[in-house]
């Protein structure tokens, strides 16, 4: 189930970095908004990442102590 997680958190990422650095979106769409997009996909999958990590570190502690 951790594998899931951390694919999840590095795919938002690397959304976030295609919606930022390419033209995946139409030129319709302001880039205040793709901007915008990037960086919440960014920070989403960052959280994934590190929200995994740590419920991973507190269940193998828990795990230790029984």
């Amino acid at each position: 189930m951790t594998y899931i997680a951390y694919t999840a958190g590095a795919i938002f990422v690397l959304l976030g970095l295609a919606i930022l650095f390419t033209d995946i979106f139409p030129a319709q769409i302001p880039s205040q908004l793709k901007l915008m997009m990037g960086i919440v996909f960014i920070l989403y999958g960052i959280f994934r990442i590190v929200a995994t990590t740590f419920n991973n570190k507190k269940r193998q502690s828990n795990e230790e102590s029984d």
